[in-house]
């Protein structure tokens, strides 16, 4: 048989290219390595708790909506929205709350930067206009290479707005606050939301700060991994077929055309069309014959980098134990230190920036009865671990031990604002940069797609990388976007979207 399409990867913008294709009445494959779909959009369960692989929550749920509508899904989605806490030596401040109650606040707390703020604030909020007026009337707009001049309600021209946004896509943050913010503490969080000194592009900026303060940032109450399912059940109604545990080694390539793919068992299937939903250096660098692409391509995947990864520990806990009066929102970003970072230890987690989520507060029946649950993040260096893996999944005598001394290092910084969590531990799991690399399918445990930082980022074409250099393939997932600009989980449905499209419009 040969498919009209063939999908590698059933995470979300996989799941959804397949559902949009097969509901068009067209045959769809969906091949997934893992014994699940959904890939990092999964949970696991350890003893009687339930954690999640990847994404905690996400922002834009009203085009979540719509997309499951396109695909024929009709259930209700409700939503709870999350707040984000940052809890420093020198600020404690909910930032998840509309620019203007955050300006009266950093203006107190940074008297001498009030000019530098009130530009910056003002620059941002024309910026965030002009996005929510392309979301509303061009929601592909960024990913046109040529936009016709129409007429914009607020004058001019679209070809002019393109312009302009493409000039704040190049303009780097961190060269932007550094002229009008001089304290580096203000300026850190302006460009990051957090402790980390600003790397992204001025775009990307205002794509984070319009999802923080105006959009919000939401959890559904069926969970991420409810949406993977309710995603694979529309496939499956609408004819379309998902097998697990299934990995695929090649993208098979024949004249310059995709025309299928072997797995890793040695199974050829043949299809019209593919698209990947594996990540974009997994496809491009290990998954197809390099002599079926341009060179230049090749060159500039290898060189623009992956965001980074993390160390993560997965507590199930007795709430009783533990005090958590200075943690005011469901995810809280704690930094101990007011040290410069740099040269500090892998293991040096007073100076470095964490994540503390109460996962049970978001997902109340993933504990069980009178327990509570946490997941600890911070960032952690691909190359501070890999010496430990040896194979796929494998890895050196006291990979064990190690991991779990970092978690137990972690654990014991963010005990200096959750006094104590050590008593309370009943379950805990530790995963590093090779959990997310072997069991996450991430070049490198990469967590968030591309890189954020804007000069290596512009060397890599347009904003969508839906479509690709090699005819008949195609990308969907976080990676086919250079930028998130719907955040992590609607981005990955809107390149699933794009996807289907294209192939619906190219064989009809």
């Amino acid at each position: 048989m040969i498919y009209d399409a063939l999908i590698v990867g059933a995470g979300l913008g996989g799941l959804f290219s397949a559902a949009k294709i097969a509901r068009a009445g067209r045959s769809v494959l969906v091949l997934e390595k893992n014994p699940h779909v959904g890939g990092t959009s999964y949970i696991f369960r350890r003893g009687g708790y339930y954690f999640p692989m990847g994404p905690l929550s996400f922002s834009h749920p009203e085009r979540v909506k719509s997309f499951f509508g396109e695909v024929g899904i009709e259930t209700e989605l409700d939503f709870k929205r999350n707040h984000f806490q940052l809890l420093t030596p020198f600020l404690d401040i909910i930032y998840s709350r509309p620019l203007a109650i955050l300006q009266a606040e950093l203006r107190d707390a940074f008297p001498d930067e009030a000019l530098g703020l009130s530009s910056f604030l003002t620059d941002l909020g024309g910026l965030i206009r002009n996005l929510e007026d392309i979301d509303r009337r061009h929601p592909d707009f960024l990913s046109r290479t040529k936009p016709a001049s129409e007429d914009l309600p607020w004058g001019g021209k679209t070809s002019d707005l393109k312009e302009r946004i493409e000039k704040w896509a190049a303009l780097s943050s961190a060269d932007y606050l550094g002229r009008l913010i001089g304290d580096p503490r203000l300026r850190n969080f302006l460009g990051s939301q957090g402790t980390t000194p600003p790397k992204m592009s001025m775009l990307n900026l205002a794509f984070m700060w319009r999802v923080m303060s105006d959009k919000g940032i939401w959890f559904p109450a069926n969970g991420i991994h409810g949406l993977c399912r309710m995603l694979a059940a529309a496939v499956s109604f609408a004819g379309g077929e998902i097998r697990i545990s299934v990995p695929v080694e090649e993208i098979i390539v024949s004249h310059g055309r995709a025309t299928g793919v072997r797995t890793v068992a040695g199974d050829v299937f043949e299809a019209r069309r593919v698209i990947s939903n594996a990540d974009y250096k997994k496809t491009f660098l290990e998954m197809i014959d390099p002599a079926h692409v341009p060179p230049g391509h090749l060159e500039a995947v290898r060189g623009v980098p992956y965001s980074g990864s993390e160390i993560c520990v997965y507590l199930g806990i007795d709430p009783a134990r533990v005090d958590f009066s200075r943690m005011k929102a469901e995810h809280l970003f704690y930094r101990r230190d007011e040290r410069p970072a740099a040269g500090s230890s892998v293991d040096d987690f007073d100076n470095r920036e964490i994540e503390i989520c109460r996962w049970s507060d978001i997902a109340a029946d993933a504990v069980p009865a009178g327990r509570a649950s946490l997941v600890l993040r911070a960032d952690c260096p691909y190359a501070e671990m890999a010496a430990w893996r040896t194979g796929e999944k494998m890895r050196k005598d006291g990979y064990r031990e190690n991991k779990n001394g970092l978690a137990r290092k972690l654990i014991r910084t963010v005990e200096n604002i959750l006094p104590g969590l050590s008593s309370s531990i009943e379950v805990m799991d530790v995963a590093t940069p090779l959990t997310y690399r072997d069991w996450g399918q991430r070049t490198e445990g990469s967590l968030a797609g591309w890189t954020w930082a804007a000069d290596p980022a512009a060397r890599l074409p347009g904003t969508l990388l839906v479509e690709t250099p090699v005819e008949n393939l195609f990308m969907a997932g976080i990676y086919a976007a250079k930028e998130l600009f719907l955040g992590g989980v609607p981005t990955a449905l809107y390149t699933g979207s794009r996807a289907a499209d294209l192939i619906l419009e190219t064989s009809s």
